[in-house]
């Protein structure tokens, strides 16, 4: 054999091995026979994910796929079809919820629900203050209403509106509540608020009667220093059994007092659990 004879017989092998079948071929004949369809399926889904780009190769063999996928009339194999033709690398990708509209319809109602809801969208969306449904006072109002989820998105919304309206809103409401996780929702609201804000509103004292209350008014205290605490208010809870109140009243300790005030923080030092003790002394240790 010369060498233009071997030339054009590897060209023919190599034509061979990249041609894809016909639709009536191995392995597309065989997705008629229901003992055989599924591993057909398989097969065609193996094959179709080799060809990672988009050539001649994969050209010929997605032409195939969607000529045998256009003969089916099974909805299973057809699932399966239109699964693999999505793989064709010469196509691009489209999502698998379709075209997605840029604007959202609005939510229909005029529930309390409903308008926290339309506002809440149109701030995300950066719409003006002045489109919103509901305004200030009407925000205002519905937080301090006296279904806690109300209140609390209401607040969360005014916080972003008009937080220095909001602020003494949230100090009074922190001051009524009675579970734990409503003063610490409401807690997430107060630090969110810029720091001078919440400082300006902030009560000298605590003024819930609930522990989870005076926890979280200790807390912010201990983070934000422009608050102005009563020193007389918080020895009081620097005693008595370990607890929340008590170790966030030690954690408040090095922002409030001075070296001046250690012989009353001595005294309250005096007794403590082993679980306090320990806290109180890293406190006693960062006075000025």
């Amino acid at each position: 054999m010369n060498i233009p004879q071997l030339l054009l017989l590897l060209t023919f092998l190599a034509a061979g091995c990249t041609a894809a079948p016909a639709p009536d071929e191995p392995p597309f004949s065989r997705l008629a026979d229901p003992s055989t369809r599924v591993a057909a399926q398989q097969e065609i889904f193996d094959r179709s994910r080799a060809h990672a780009k988009a050539d001649d190769a994969s050209k010929a063999w997605f032409a195939a796929v969607k000529a045998a996928r256009d003969r089916q009339e099974n909805p299973e194999v057809l699932a399966a079809l239109d699964a693999v033709l999505a793989m064709d690398p010469a196509v691009r990708p489209a999502s698998i919820h379709g075209k997605m509209p840029r604007n959202y319809p609005a939510p229909e109602g005029t529930t309390s629900e409903t308008r926290l809801a339309e506002t809440e969208r149109l701030l995300d969306l950066k719409k003006a203050v002045k489109n919103l449904p509901l305004k200030s006072a009407d925000l205002a109002a519905l937080a301090m209403s006296e279904d806690f989820a109300t209140a609390q998105r209401a607040s969360r919304l005014l916080r972003r509106v008009n937080s220095k309206e909001a602020a003494p809103i949230l100090w009074d409401r922190l001051s009524r509540v009675i579970q734990r996780s409503q003063a610490q929702e409401i807690e997430d609201e107060i630090l969110r608020l810029p720091a001078s804000t919440a400082a300006l509103t902030a009560p000298s004292s605590p003024g819930g009667a609930s522990l989870a209350a005076k926890a979280v008014w200790l807390r912010i205290i201990a983070c934000r220093p422009g608050v102005k605490a009563d020193k007389s208010a918080v020895l009081p809870l620097l005693k008595g059994p370990a607890n929340e109140v008590s170790e966030a009243a030690w954690d408040a300790v090095p922002r409030l007092f001075t070296k001046k005030d250690l012989p009353q923080l001595d005294e309250a030092a005096q007794g403590l659990s082993e679980r306090l003790a320990p806290r109180a002394k890293s406190a006693l240790d960062q006075l000025r």
